[in-house]
C-alpha cells in the first residue's frame, strides 16, 4: 500500500470499523503518517551514518590514541637518518578494511584536513588507517640549503614506495583503498606504473587521487608562485634553479595562524611534473580508480585532469576509472568545501564500486 511495502499480515487501525468510516479514515491516515515517519528516520540514521561531527577534530586525538598501534620512522639506508614515518591504526578484528593515507606537498597526514576528515570517518566506521608521513611533513624553523638539496622527489617516490610496500604486506587478503592528495596522488601513480613495468600489478583493492599534479605545467605554475612570493621574478632562470624553496603549508593556518615550511630546490618541481604520463600503464592496474578534481583549483586545474581521464578511458580497462568533480573545491578540498557528506560518500564509494566489479 502506497509503497511503503507494507508487511501483508500487519493490520491497519480502524480499517476495518464498519460503524464509523471518518474515524477509520483519520486512524488509518495517522498510522500510515508513522510510517512515513519510520522510514524517514530509518533514512536519516543511514544518512548521519556517513557525516562526521563539526567538532571532529576535537575528539580525533583521543580516538588516535585508543586505536594507535605502531608507528616506524621510514630510511632510505640502515645507517640513515628517518626521513618520515608510517602511523598504524587498528580497531581490531572487526575491521572491514584499511585505508592508506598519503598526503599532499608541505603536508602531513595531522594537519592535512582532508586528511584528517578520512582518518575520523575510517576509524569510526571500522577501517584500519595507515598513513605515510615523509620529510614533505617534517617542518623546520631554520630552512637550509643542505636541507633542500636532501630534499629530493626521487626520495619522496622511493620513501612512499617503500611505505606502501610494507603496508601492502600487513594488508594482504583484505580489502584496501589508497588515498593520495596532489603530490601523494602524484607519487601514488609513479610507484604503480613502476609496478606494472616489472610485471606486478599494485596489491590494493582501490585508489583515489585528489587534484594529483601530473603535468609540467603544473610545476611551472607552481614555480611562478614562488617567484611572485619572493619577489623573484626579475631573476634568471639558471640562478632561481640554485634557490631554495620555502613550500609553504596550505593547511596549517587557517587552523593554528602559525606559518611553517618545507624546503625543496625548484628542481623538485621539475622532477615531480615532468615525468612522461603513461595512460597505457594505468589502465593496466586492474583496480577501481578515482580522479578528483576541483572546480576552483588554481594548482591543478579541471580540464588538465579531464584529458588526463579522457587518455586513459580510451585505454583496456579503462572502465575501471572514474571522474570526479567538486565545482565549489579548491586544492585543500575540505577547507574550502564544506560538503562532507560529497568527500565521505566518494571515500566509502570504493568498497561499493570494489563489490560491484566482483559480481
Amino acid at each position: 500500500m502506497f509503497g511503503l511495502g507494507i508487511p501483508r499480515d500487519k493490520k491497519i487501525p480502524g480499517i476495518r470499523d464498519q460503524n464509523n468510516y471518518k474515524l477509520a479514515a483519520i486512524q488509518t491516515l495517522v498510522w500510515i503518517g508513522q510510517e512515513y515517519l519510520e522510514h524517514i528516520n530509518m533514512g536519516m540514521k543511514w544518512l548521519q551514518s556517513l557525516l562526521i561531527p563539526q567538532d571532529f577534530e576535537q575528539e580525533l586525538p583521543t580516538l588516535k590514541e585508543k586505536t594507535f598501534q605502531w608507528s616506524v620512522d621510514l630510511r632510505l639506508h640502515a645507517d640513515a637518518s628517518p626521513r618520515g614515518s608510517i602511523t598504524h591504526y587498528s580497531i581490531g578484528d572487526s575491521a572491514r578494511g584499511s585505508f592508506i593515507l598519503a598526503p599532499g606537498i608541505a603536508s602531513n597526514t595531522d594537519i592535512e584536513p582532508l586528511m584528517k576528515a578520512i582518518k575520523y570517518w575510517s576509524l569510526t566506521h571500522r577501517y584500519n588507517v595507515y598513513c605515510i608521513n615523509s620529510f614533505l611533513g617534517d617542518f623546520q624553523e631554520k630552512p637550509t640549503l643542505e636541507t633542500a638539496q636532501q630534499n629530493t622527489y626521487t626520495d619522496f617516490v622511493d620513501l612512499m614506495n617503500m611505505s606502501i610496500d610494507i603496508i601492502e604486506k600487513q594488508c594482504l587478503g583484505t580489502w584496501t583503498c589508497l588515498v593520495g592528495h596532489s603530490l601523494g596522488g602524484t607519487g601514488a601513480i609513479e610507484i604503480f606504473n613502476r609496478r606494472i613495468l616489472a610485471n606486478k600489478k599494485p596489491n590494493v583493492s582501490a585508489a583515489i587521487l585528489f587534484a594529483p599534479l601530473l603535468q609540467k605545467d603544473h610545476g611551472d605554475r607552481l614555480k611562478n608562485i614562488y617567484r611572485k612570493f619572493y619577489h623573484l621574478q626579475n631573476i634568471p632562470d639558471y640562478e632561481f634553479q640554485q634557490m631554495p624553496l620555502q613550500l609553504c603549508s596550505p593547511h596549517d593556518f587557517p587552523n593554528s595562524q602559525t606559518i611553517r615550511y618545507v624546503t625543496v630546490m625548484p628542481q623538485f618541481m621539475d622532477d615531480a611534473c615532468n615525468r612522461p604520463l603513461r595512460p597505457d600503464l594505468m589502465s593496466k592496474w586492474g583496480i577501481p580508480v578515482t580522479i578528483v578534481a576541483g572546480g576552483h583549483d588554481r594548482k591543478v586545474e579541471l580540464s588538465e585532469l579531464q584529458a588526463v581521464y579522457d587518455r586513459i578511458t580510451k585505454m583496456p580497462n579503462g572502465k575501471l576509472f572514474k571522474f570526479v568533480v567538486f565545482p565549489n573545491s579548491k586544492h585543500s578540498f575540505i577547507d574550502q568545501y564544506k560538503q562532507w557528506t560529497d568527500v565521505l560518500n566518494l571515500i566509502r564509494s570504493q568498497r561499493i564500486r570494489k563489490k560491484q566489479q566482483s559480481r
